[in-house]
């Protein structure tokens, strides 16, 4: 039997699995790797550990792959987004990767928002620190040493991508994610690379989500136990590859994929701009296509922060997330007052505010554990809706949304998400999103399915679907809710609250 191998690297791991002909994954390995989360909201991760993760990581998938009689046809690799590594001719890193989340370059992105049109109308992203064209620029002014050495400035998969080929090559749909790639023409647009003040040769080889890009080197199949010339497919960035396994084909569907932080995307067939600049449009990893993207910046890392925190004390060996869970549950609907603003690491959609804070609002004497837990998936599900509402005005109404992430597999968030977004919400036995919808570029690139929607219908055939209705019971509730937590962060922005404490990151 044919198998496809998916590496997706995520913000804290890299998981490697296993696909067969109908597109279940066996998983193969899952490699911690956490970003360094500093004080002054500087988030970084050591590039070298990816060196040896990602042999690692193919050495499982060998593996397994042998074990279960497959024949490995392809190597399909997505990854996180918008986190920058300089590198010197030979693709060593020359500092730390600076990912996604941080926040060193909030003021030199103030300083050009007056460019915010320009970017915007080329790209469909406004400048923010999560980008990675500023991150770029950052490193040109303030670290000239390392910016001089610089033969490329590579993203995660583009690192990957060079270890596993030898070549320097990204894709359109990751390129989206840079601020510096035109939407139409889906190049590199000579007006934005001269106002972050970078040459074109430092940029990867852009190339369409789904391209083979080469043949496995020599010595990551020494390492992995992979035949060499094995097809190395980048089959776009995490989250368009998460909407992909997702079955994300039209848009009547909208999709959410919460991890470390949550996104909620729509689809287009055609560049579409939001004349506020609130909402992110990309290239998807479906051929021809765009996605319409919304971001809630922490989401699934609030929860887990929560959880280490305030349930260590949890000894018995039970899973501390099930123990959440079930106290969150025990809390009615509204968090019996508790209301959470999830901006730990700024906010995203609708706001893109790098100094926004998080905050727990009306804690009492009477507050649980659960109602604060309770509180923060509800404080994730409020963002939601804003983000929907904002794909909803771009490109028509959403009739169903399906979901995917860690937090998915709570049917407590589940049903809180269809009663808050007011969507019927479904969710899939099938596996990882991601992991699927990289399948599908591999099995497509390889020639094992003639196309994406029927890779998605043999891989969705054999899996259960579970649904959660919107319960009209809690609506009131969350209608009131939603208002509440809209006025707070209007109330802490407006005051100037928050910038007291904007030194203390």
């Amino acid at each position: 039997m044919n198998g496809i191998v998916t590496i997706d690297i995520g913000t804290t791991s890299v998981r490697a699995s296993v696909h067969d002909e109908e597109g279940k994954a066996f998983p193969a390995g899952q490699y911690l790797n956490m970003p360094e989360y500093r004080s002054d909201g500087w988030v970084e991760q050591d590039a070298a550990a990816w060196l040896s993760l990602l042999p690692q990581a193919l050495g499982g998938a060998a593996s397994l792959a042998a074990e279960l009689g497959f024949h490995v046809s392809g190597i399909a690799v997505t990854a996180q987004r918008s986190s920058v590594i300089p590198v010197d001719r030979e693709g060593i890193p020359l500092r730390p990767a600076i990912m996604w989340q941080d926040l060193r370059t909030a003021s030199l992105a103030a300083s050009l928002s007056g460019s915010n049109a320009l970017v915007y109308g080329k790209t469909g992203a406004k400048v923010s620190t999560v980008f990675s064209a500023i991150k770029m620029l950052w490193i040109r002014r303030n670290e000239p040493q390392v910016f001089a050495r610089t033969h490329k400035m590579v993203g995660i998969q583009d690192f990957a991508l060079h270890l596993l080929t030898g070549r320097f090559v990204t894709d359109q749909s990751l390129g989206s994610r840079t601020n510096l790639l035109d939407l139409e023409s889906r190049k590199w647009d000579p007006a934005l690379l001269s106002l972050f003040e970078l040459e074109e040769g430092m940029l990867c080889d852009l190339v369409p989500p789904g391209s083979v890009v080469g043949g496995l080197c020599p010595a990551l199949a020494r390492a992995s136990g992979l035949r060499e010339g094995t097809p190395v497919i980048t089959a776009g960035g995490d989250q368009q590859c998460a909407a992909l396994g997702l079955g994300l084909f039209s848009g009547e569907r909208a999709v959410t994929n919460t991890g470390t932080g949550s996104y909620l995307i729509g689809h287009s067939d055609r560049p579409v701009l939001d004349p506020h600049m609130r909402l992110s449009c990309n290239v998807s990893a479906l051929p021809g296509a765009y996605i319409l993207e919304a971001a809630v910046l922490t989401t699934g890392t609030v929860y887990r922060w929560f959880g280490e925190t305030l349930w260590r004390d949890r000894h018995d060996g039970g899973d501390v997330f099930e123990a959440m869970n079930a106290e969150a549950a025990a809390s009615k609907a509204g968090s019996n007052g508790v209301i959470l603003i999830p901006h730990f690491k700024g906010a995203g959609t609708p706001h893109w505010d790098p100094e926004a804070k998080g905050l727990f609002y009306n804690l009492s004497l009477s507050s649980t554990r659960g109602d604060m837990a309770r509180a923060i998936l509800e404080g994730i599900a409020i963002e939601l809706k804003a983000c929907l509402d904002l794909v909803e005005a771009a490109s028509g109404r959403v009739h169903s949304l399906c979901v995917s992430g860690g937090l998915t597999k709570s049917p407590l968030f589940n049903q809180i998400q269809a009663d808050i977004l007011d969507r019927r919400v479904v969710t899939s036995s099938g596996g990882e999103a991601t992991s699927l919808g990289a399948w599908m570029a591999g099995a497509v690139a390889v020639g094992l399915e003639a196309d994406y929607e029927k890779a998605y219908a043999r891989a969705s055939a054999s899996s259960e679907s579970r649904v959660f209705d919107p319960d009209g019971a809690n609506r009131a509730a969350y209608y009131a809710l939603r208002d509440r937590a809209k006025a707070l962060y209007a109330a802490l922005s407006s005051s100037g609250l928050r910038l007291l404490f904007a030194g203390n990151k």
